[in-house]
């Protein structure tokens, strides 16, 4: 054999086996190695190439599926008006709410809580009749006049007016769903009143009913309609400006704006009515303390009338100790004034306590009579009269809005309470103690200095007594006055609590374009629908379809790839390349994989299941061996269907063949057939025969490759598919080596695993796989090999000039 067609010497760093059933050496695969998440991304690129259609049917069908489900919804339009809260700082003119808090935004939340209150709501539902809903908004004149009383009943009628126009009939229907549930309920002549018996008060103008019409409409409880208004309502407040922006939405736009604007206008006059009567209330309370403040203002005034009355006759005590002790010369009795005045004033403070606390345990209570005691300022006890003021005028803002069994108010009533029966009636019971250790601690320390001034009365140091406490109780007095005065001033000139800045306007396009969005809901869910199908479907296919499946799953070798041959392939140059070039590259791994060091290459060919093209795979190594100079034999082992006698140009008798040299009816010479192609020879299968399984099996095959290894360089047996039967493992088992051949899209992968499993239990070298009818892209992109590279020849058949090579 010339040497310029053998392949080129082997690596020194492999080794490969020279004896047929050796074990199978590790030949590398031809694809280039890539991190498997390479792989995983081209094989859903192809998957979703593969089942394009299917994901565009998808994606058309969730588009459909978007549009149809346009139809069905209904625009939300939304309306807006924005109310200035009249909200400040404690004192600020307009700075309570219905309840006040203990800051701005706490009275602003309150005035929200009044816009969703029942009170404004309620009266809502009544005037625009929002518990009822016509089938036709055309009908409303109709219903002009309609309202609901108690003990209505909830549910779908029907008003029929007569042919005539002279009777009516009421009819209910119980399910919504089922229109043979209807029954009548009233019937009577038009002019009367309708729905008496289910509630209703309704009247209509017998000039508005129609001759033989049919009105239709639902009824609802006011307090169900309220719940539903009121979820509509959305409002916000600005902590910055105090400004309340509401929107509300439906499905009619000038609904919505007259429902809204309705809303805003009964919060204010409703916010109005409450500020009006918190304004009395204080009023009135003040009223009740300056009245009380005037009459104890009067019996001080009295009593030091008295007194003056009484001592008016008796003796002066030749030195008036004016007040506050100041002007004696003696300090003595400087000292024993003082001490006298303060035993005094403990014991009238002692005495004003005990009055009050008589006055708290008979349940008449006033702070104003703890405010002309001195002793009560800055203790627990003048901070609990504050509170218990604070408390009474929280409670009865409250029961304005609310009754005496809310929670709120049974709290409030309860701290009162507590306050008045516990916590104050302690306190004074602790300051009288406190003025008795005082005024017994400064009675000693008169005696000691009563030594020195006995003679000196006492009446200067009690008239000056009643004359603190007649300045106390006018300086109560003239305070609780003032804030009289100031109240009536505030309630005359206070702005409304509430102003309407914005009323809503009736909204022209709706609120979002839901329908865009269901579209593209549609479209993207159809398309992740096609996208998830395509891969899952790739996932759970069965065949064939990429190069790991051979590695990873089935632990083969890719011994080459043969791309897709086209019908026109004949006519395409770089087709005719793409396909030589496969089979060389086949041909090289093969060589390198079994080279026998000097003796023949004997190798089986075979595939999982028919339609794999092992036949074609086997002819065409046949003839790349041939053409590389290579005396090849290619026999057709396919006892069953072989054609490779009809793959020449040339057809070749099928008969005899292989099986018909086993039985020994004809000599080898006479199957050894010429095919047309230098240095390829060719083996038919021959005679098909019942016992051709058999004769596979007998020594005589194992004879005839013997001989045949010392004929040729290389054999080729062409295999039935490892579906068929045993052939192909009594083949591969006397030639000692095999190939598989691999169809994308077309072969069986669990087939060929179920397969490969019994190969690997005879002595058969698996060299690897090839890859067939493969496309240049994704995965399979590693076994094209360069467009517009193949080999020409020079003109003549002359060498290129030098420096010519590109």
């Amino acid at each position: 054999m010339p040497s310029e067609y053998l392949p080129a010497p082997l690596p020194p760093e492999y080794s490969y086996p020279t004896e047929a059933g050796a074990p199978q050496q590790s030949w590398p695969a031809q694809v280039a190695e890539e991190p498997r998440g390479g792989y995983q991304l081209e094989r859903i690129f192809s998957a979703l190439k593969r089942y394009k259609w299917l994901i565009a049917g998808l994606f058309v069908l969730g588009l459909a599926g978007g549009l149809i489900a346009t139809r069905f919804v209904v625009p939300q339009y939304q309306a807006i008006a924005t109310v200035w809260l009249g909200v400040g700082g404690r004192g600020t003119p307009g700075a309570s709410g219905p309840v006040q808090g203990t800051d701005p935004m706490q009275d602003a939340q309150n005035w929200m809580q009044l816009l969703t209150s029942r009170d404004v709501l309620n009266a809502i539902v009544q005037k625009r009749q929002l518990y009822l809903t016509l089938d036709d908004q055309a009908d409303s004149a109709v219903f002009r006049e309609f309202s609901i009383g108690d003990g209505f009943r909830r549910g779908y009628f029907r008003l029929n007016v007569s042919g005539d126009g002279a009777t009516y009939s009421l009819l209910e229907q119980a399910d919504l769903e089922d229109s043979s549930s209807t029954v009548v309920i009233e019937t009577g002549a038009v002019g009367d009143s309708i729905g008496r018996k289910a509630g209703m008060l309704w009247k209509p103008d017998s000039t508005v009913l129609e001759a033989g019409a049919t009105y239709g409409f639902f009824v609802i409880s006011p307090s169900a309609a309220a719940g539903g208004l009121k979820g509509r309502l959305n409002p916000r407040i600005d902590p910055r400006s105090s400004v309340a922006v509401i929107t509300m939405t439906g499905t009619s736009p000038r609904e919505v704006a007259a429902t809204l604007n309705a809303v805003v206008e009964e919060f204010v006059a409703t916010a109005d009515e409450r500020n009006t009567q918190n304004q009395y209330e204080v009023i009135a309370r003040l009223d009740r303390q300056v009245d009380s403040a005037s009459s104890l203002l009067i019996g001080a005034e009295k009593a030091l009338e008295e007194y003056r009355v009484r001592t008016i006759t008796q003796p002066s005590e030749g030195t008036v100790l004016p007040l506050g002790g100041g002007g004696m010369g003696n300090p003595a009795m400087a000292k024993y004034f003082s001490l006298k005045q303060q035993q005094d004033g403990y014991r009238q403070e002692r005495l004003a306590l005990q009055r009050v606390l008589r006055d708290v345990q008979s349940g008449e209570i006033s702070a104003v009579a703890y405010q002309g005691i001195p002793s009560v300022q800055g203790t627990p006890l003048a901070a609990a009269l504050a509170d218990l003021v604070n408390r009474q005028n929280a409670l009865t803002q409250l029961r304005l809005r609310y009754t005496d069994d809310h929670p709120a108010v049974q709290q409030e009533l309860q701290v009162v309470r507590t306050l008045r029966e516990e916590q104050i009636p302690q306190l004074t019971e602790s300051l009288i103690t406190e003025l008795v250790k005082r005024e017994t601690s400064v009675g000693a320390q008169i005696g000691d200095a009563g030594q020195e001034l006995q003679a000196i009365p006492a009446r200067t140091t009690a008239e000056q007594q009643l004359q603190r406490e007649l300045g106390a109780r006018a300086g109560v007095y003239n305070q609780l006055l003032q804030a009289l005065e100031g109240s009536r001033i505030r309630a005359l000139s206070e702005r409304r609590p509430i102003s309407v800045l914005d009323t809503a306007t009736v909204p022209a396009r709706p609120q979002a374009d839901q329908s865009l969005i269901i579209l593209l809901i549609g479209a993207l869910g159809g398309l992740g629908l096609g996208l998830a199908s395509a891969i899952v479907l790739d996932r759970v296919d069965n065949k064939f379809r990429y190069p790991e499946q051979a590695t990873q799953e089935l632990g083969l070798n890719i011994i080459g790839g043969v791309p897709s041959i086209a019908k026109d392939a004949t006519n395409d140059p770089e087709e005719q390349a793409q396909v030589v070039e496969a089979f060389r590259t086949i041909r090289m791994n093969l060589r390198y994989a079994l080279d026998g060091h000097g003796g023949s290459l004997s190798l089986a060919v075979s595939s999982p299941g028919p339609g794999d093209g092992k036949s074609l795979v086997s002819a065409n190594i046949a003839v790349s061996f041939a053409e590389a100079g290579y005396r090849t034999l290619l026999v057709d082992g396919d006892i069953r269907r072989g054609q490779l006698h009809e793959s020449f140009r040339e057809p070749i008798p099928r008969r005899p063949g292989l099986i018909d040299y086993l039985t020994g009816m004809v000599p080898l010479e006479s199957v050894l057939r010429e095919t047309g192609v230098d240095n390829l020879t060719l083996v038919p299968c021959g005679t098909r025969r019942h016992r051709g399984p058999e004769l596979l099996q007998s020594p005589m095959l194992t004879a005839f490759l013997d001989e045949m290894r010392t004929r040729y360089d290389v054999i080729i047996v062409d295999t039935p598919p490892l579906a068929a039967g045993i052939d192909p493992f009594v083949l591969a088992s006397a030639t000692g080596s095999m190939i598989l051949v691999f169809r994308a899209g077309e072969t069986d992968r669990r087939l060929a695993h179920a397969r490969i499993g019994l190969l690997n239990r005879l002595p058969i070298n698996v060299v690897g796989a090839v890859l067939n009818d493969i496309k240049a892209e994704g995965s399979y992109k590693y076994y094209s090999y360069l467009y517009g590279y193949s080999l020409d020849e020079d003109e003549g058949g002359t060498p290129a000039l030098a420096g010519s090579v590109d």
